[in-house]
């Protein structure tokens, strides 16, 4: 194949401006997006064509800065320093110009071919700031368009220019800094060792730049090719320092920080407006203390509610006729087949009824939550609070995202600094009460037990990994630092991509676990048939009966949670032999199962990301963890009840 008639583009830009977004309007949605920071951890790439060629589009993780902090950001810096990207999209986010120039003019002094997209736009026109795009343009050598990514607009024009800038010759013009920072890099160019060019294949100003910006990588990689170098620049970038009587850390990013600030006031003009619009005074109200609180408390219960009744609804009209298609099904000849048959039956019926309704509701609340960009203001708001407990506010982000699921919250941990913070997040976030386990709580204790019952869960669930979070920050006590994270303007949820969103999540139910459900209803119909259940049941009978005061047929469907938590649910019908679970048991044994059911051992996929994420021993503290801490709760619940 000519390497041409392939363009690789990569999507790169800070955190937050709307790459992952872009990506989806090319590719179809294929990535999670979010109103806050930190969405995408790892790149993601697919091929799309346009206007006859194939381009290999690469979204990357938001970084600030190419001196990588944090394992996204070093995800992205490797990338570009690669060399396999033709060309590069710099996506900037237009309402917040002088911030996002920051990068675009790291990205410059890599020398890569390179088109800006000036996403939203239409924020930074209701900010009242104007853009001079040739004027950009003629300051930096680069092209700029203008896109409202959400929207589509402007995208087609800014993958023309990118197509066309790949294959000439990129000429940008590279920022100049005050003369005493432009004579130590002359200086250290002639002393450039030829050791370096023929070992590393990188522009040598940029190195320079690299190593006189402190940046630890490239130092441990120039000492090892030429110690004698890399201790000359050591020594020039002291002499900056002293000239300017900075530190070294912040010479080189101060007079670069100044260069942007003057290349903002040439290109940008900003027209002052007077007064907040509605948007602004109600995030003024958010972000005040006693506002903010009141609306985390009233936004969660006002999903959960909404959850739980439109559940409800959902479930009461499709109930009629799906019990007049068991009556007909269950009317069958008995033997295995018919055992088979109703299994079917059961499992399909299951996430029809069950499932979906609470499930539906539940996503599209959850992802208007993260679309708005209310995500990263609970994080602040929560941040004295987590600390109380040993978590850092950043940790709120992955554990309102484990309340959808918990495989992407703990791979959002990534974007925690420091390693204790990401550990101890990875850790909490299985006692999050997930989607599929918010099933569980819906379908069972708020319609055998009530709306009060089922607040006293979601609200000890919380109190239980808090206390969690506190056990496990004692073996390490050294606390965090405050939260430092970008917040994000609150916008309003595009439709189209709330609907993508709950489409994304939901498929993995419909393609996947309702498969798993409906295969594991026909093997437990089995089972049961043959008699392999009563081994399972008598084996946890320690657990059910003895500690838990369950019924010992509910041990099979525990053991089935692991696979899907799901499986709980949908299994209890079949092993209790009815669906009125109330006739069975008893309003504390449902209590307790459900309070076992949403702390006891995550399910595979969890323990699999787990292990990704943290290694096998993280892995298997999940899991002895939150079985100990299950049996603890749900057992006390069951022994103190005994005792009225």
């Amino acid at each position: 194949m000519n390497p041409r008639d392939e363009i690789v583009i990569a999507l790169a830009g800070q955190p937050n401006c709307g790459k992952s977004t872009l990506f989806n309007a090319v590719a179809g949605f294929k990535v999670n997006t979010g109103n806050f920071a930190g969405t995408t951890v790892s790149f993601t790439e697919t091929k799309v064509f346009f206007e006859g060629r194939t381009i290999r589009l690469i979204d990357l993780p938001g970084t600030y800065s190419i001196s990588s902090h944090d394992i996204a950001e070093k995800v992205a810096r490797d990338y570009l320093l690669s060399g396999n990207a033709d060309v590069i999209i710099n996506v900037v986010d237009t309402s917040l110009l002088s911030r996002s120039l920051e990068f675009t003019i790291q990205i410059l002094e890599m020398n890569i071919p390179m088109v800006i997209g000036l996403n939203m736009y239409d924020e930074a026109i209701r900010k009242g700031i104007e853009i001079d795009l040739a004027g950009l343009k003629t300051l930096t050598g680069t092209e700029a368009y203008p896109i409202i990514a959400v929207e589509g607009s402007g995208v087609h024009e800014l993958f023309e220019a990118a197509l066309r800038i790949a294959e000439s010759e990129f000429k940008p013009v590279k920022p100049v800094y005050d003369r005493d920072v432009e004579e130590c890099i002359a200086d250290i160019t002639k002393r450039y060792p030829p050791a370096l060019r023929s070992g590393l294949d990188l522009d040598e100003r940029f190195l320079i730049i690299r190593l006189l910006e402190m940046d630890e990588d490239f130092e441990k990689t120039v000492g090892k090719l030429d110690n004698d170098f890399l201790k000359y620049v050591l020594k020039k970038r002291q002499e900056l320092a002293e000239i300017h009587n900075w530190p070294e850390s912040g010479v080189f990013s101060s007079h670069r920080h100044a260069f942007v600030i003057d290349l903002f006031e040439q290109i940008a003009r900003v027209s002052r407006r007077d007064g907040m619009d509605l948007r602004e005074r109600i995030d003024h109200f958010i972000i005040n203390p006693a506002g903010g609180f009141t609306a985390i408390i009233g936004l969660l219960l006002f999903m959960f509610y909404t959850s739980f009744k439109l559940g409800d609804i959902i479930s009461g009209l499709i109930e009629a006729p799906l019990d007049a298609l068991g009556q007909s099904v269950r009317g069958m000849a008995g033997g295995l087949a018919s055992i088979m048959m109703s299994g079917l039956y059961d499992g399909m019926v299951a996430g029809a009824g069950i499932v979906l309704p609470y499930l539906i509701p539940l996503l599209i609340l959850m992802a208007i939550l993260e679309d708005s960009g209310l995500l990263p203001r609970i994080a602040f708001m929560v941040d004295g609070l987590l600390h109380r407990f040993g978590l850092h506010g950043k940790s709120a982000v992955p554990i309102i995202l484990g309340y959808g699921c918990n495989v992407p919250a703990i791979m959002a941990a990534r974007g925690l600094e420091y390693e204790r913070d990401r550990i101890i997040t990875m850790l909490i976030i299985p006692f999050i009460a997930c989607s599929a386990r918010t099933v569980i709580i819906l379908a069972l204790a708020g319609k055998y037990l009530g709306g009060v019952y089922t607040t006293l869960i979601y609200i000890g669930n919380i109190m239980v990994a808090l206390a969690v979070s506190f056990g496990l920050s004692r073996l390490h006590v050294d606390m965090a630092p405050g939260i430092i994270m970008d917040v994000p303007p609150l916008r309003r949820p595009y439709l189209h991509l709330v609907a993508n969103k709950v489409w994304w999540r939901l498929r993995e139910f419909l393609f996947f676990a309702w498969p798993v459900i409906v295969v594991s209803s026909v093997a437990l119909s089995i089972i049961s048939y043959i008699g392999v259940d009563r081994i399972i049941d008598t084996f946890l009978s320690p657990v059910t009966s003895t500690i838990l005061n369950l019924p010992e047929q509910t041990g099979i469907t525990l053991f089935l949670g692991i696979f899907r938590k799901e499986l709980t649910l949908l299994m209890l019908n079949q092993s209790l032999g009815t669906t009125n679970i109330a006739s069975i048991l008893s309003n504390v044994q449902i209590f307790v199962l459900v309070v076992f059911t949403v702390l006891y051992i995550p399910c595979v996929a969890t323990i699999s990301t787990l292990w990704k994420e943290g290694g096998w021993k993280i892995a298997l503290y999940s899991i002895i963890l939150n079985t100990s801490v299950a049996i603890i709760v749900a057992g006390s619940i069951a022994q103190i009840a005994k005792l009225f």
